[in-house]
């Protein structure tokens, strides 16, 4: 891994020493835990970028003050402590590390659904101070009884898994997850969230903490539930009201409570701490060594990206991106951002318009498009005067303040290649000047085409872009100039046609060390040579 010079990131919540020695590789890492607000917001300035978990609140005030800021890494699935909205206006990016603890949080929920029903927390306190009984201790089984979902994300589908295991019979609630999940995990979709209160004999939440989402579940819903319904929270505070859980197991309609999120953190001192039959526990549910570990190598690798300015792929202000299509993309990201940075330095011109025509089958979904839309975005941006920091979150919000329409095309069509893609930007005089490329084997990325030019090239390193009139001697002329300044020409393509002017072609020279001026002036006093650029890629 190449290390980032200059580059510093603050470290503002524990994390494990292997996840900061794997940061410390890449730049410079400061570890600061326990800071207050004050001194966050004194030093803030300095850094690129940041890594918390839950405690520190990243709001517009710390946003603000945090001027060198690129990159905010979330340890963990929650996003409360974090104003995602303003950072994207920022030009910052925010990620979070998802799938990293969901079987930690999944097994934690079954820990909780067994130890409250069975009693096994208030038992275990009770032979401890010296006593012996069981009839107070009797609970219920697991087998054979309804178990109610709300959320069928990721967390919520593996609950799922494991409580078929205890021969469970399973429903869920989510409206926003197609039919076809429910069908591939075993499990009866409810139309309603009032059909599943009715009908579960154990509910467990699995969903974000949103306005919606806020107090979900308050003294209606649980007017609805079976008597003698058990409820588990390891998802976030405030989805079950808490003074209606209060109320639900003084009266005796509610069984049991396992929680392990609350609406405030810490706390010393709560209401449902009373009861018996109600299971704690202070936030666990990402705590285990594997979860841990995780979690802190996913977001180094992900705030190191954003700082490299690759694709980072749990940004949660860019669409976001799952392990598979990443895996389908990331090729095809790197090249649309290639063809980007291709244009802006061979055109150097206003641009009004940018069109992205992509086509083939492995690129067919709108969501795909926009991702290789913002990375083509990116490369023509990238470097501009105009702009300091361009990344993947502002990209699209740069283009929008300076005029430039972006427009993206999916088409089956791909010609001669099984993919391609093709750029079209509109310059400010209406010139239209377009780059296309492919990707062979679905890992080899290749441009095909410049301007009117057909020629294929690897788009990497160091080249020389020289367009020329196509009489003999040129090239050769080229080489014995590069060759006196000992610039050495590691590989050369030129041109297979043009569909206008035969008359041109252009030759692309890799070239392994720098090019002095020098050399560049002797060639542009070539009749023959119409410019010459030297190419970073």
């Amino acid at each position: 891994m190449e290390r980032l010079e200059g580059v510093k990131v603050l470290v503002a919540e524990l994390m494990l020493e292997e996840v900061i020695e794997l940061l410390a590789a890449a730049c410079d890492v400061d570890v600061k835990y326990g800071m207050s607000r004050e001194e966050i917001l004194a030093i803030i300035p300095q850094y690129n970028g940041l890594i918390v978990r839950s405690e520190t609140i990243v709001d517009k005030e710390l946003l603000d003050a945090a001027v060198n800021l690129r990159v905010v890494g979330r340890a963990g699935s929650g996003l409360d402590n974090i104003d995602s909205a303003y950072a994207t206006q920022k030009g910052v990016i925010v990620c979070n590390t998802p799938e990293s603890n969901i079987v930690s949080a999944a097994e934690h929920t079954m820990g909780l659904l067994l130890s409250s029903s069975r009693n096994i927390v208030w038992a275990d306190r009770f032979i401890k101070s010296g006593k012996w009984g069981r009839k107070q201790f009797e609970g219920s089984e697991l087998y054979g009884k309804t178990l109610g979902i709300i959320g069928l994300g990721r967390i919520g589908g593996l609950v799922s898994q494991r409580a078929r295991g205890f021969a469970m019979h399973v429903i869920a609630y989510d409206p926003y997850i197609p039919d076809s999940r429910f069908s591939n995990l075993n499990v009866e979709k409810k139309n309603t969230l009032e059909e599943l209160l009715r009908e579960a004999d154990f509910i467990t939440i699995h969903t974000p903490r949103t306005k919606e989402t806020m107090n979900m579940i308050s003294d209606e819903q649980i007017a609805l539930m079976k008597p003698g319904v058990r409820l588990v929270n390891c998802a976030r505070g405030g989805l079950y009201n808490e003074d209606a859980l209060y109320r639900g197991l003084k009266s005796g309609h509610i069984a049991s409570v396992g929680i392990d999120t609350w609406m405030h953190e810490p706390q010393d001192s709560h209401p449902l701490y009373e009861f018996d039959t109600v299971v704690g526990t202070p936030h666990l549910g990402a705590s285990t060594f594997e979860a841990s570990k995780r979690v802190g190598e996913e977001v180094a690798a992900e705030v190191i990206a954003g700082l490299q300015g690759r694709i980072v792929k749990n940004a949660v202000n860019i669409p976001a991106l799952s392990d598979e299509t990443y895996t389908k993309l990331q090729t095809f990201i790197r090249l649309a951002e290639q063809m980007g940075i291709l244009y802006r330095q061979i055109r150097r011109e206003s641009v009004k318009q940018i069109e992205i025509v992509f086509a083939g089958r492995e690129i067919n979904e709108p969501a795909d498009a926009k991702i290789l839309s913002l990375a083509a975005l990116k490369g023509v941006l990238e470097g501009s005067m105009a702009f300091g920091n361009v990344n993947f979150v502002n990209a699209g919000l740069l283009a929008e303040q300076i005029g430039v329409e972006v427009k993206e095309t999916i088409s089956l069509e791909s010609g001669d290649y099984r993919n391609l893609i093709r750029m079209i930007v509109t310059e400010g005089d209406g010139t239209e000047f377009s780059i296309a490329g492919t990707v062979l084997e679905r890992k080899h990325p290749r441009i095909v085409q410049i301007g009117g030019f057909l020629i294929t090239f690897e788009p990497a390193g160091k080249l020389a872009y020289v367009p020329h009139k196509n009489v003999p001697g040129v090239i050769g002329r080229v080489g014995t100039i590069m060759g006196d300044y000992n610039v050495n020409i590691s590989r050369m393509v030129t041109s297979s046609g043009q569909e206008n002017v035969s008359s041109d072609s252009i030759m692309i020279l890799g070239v392994d060390n720098d090019v002095p001026q020098e050399a560049i002036d002797r060639c542009l006093q070539m009749d023959d040579i119409r410019e010459m650029k030297i190419l970073d890629l």
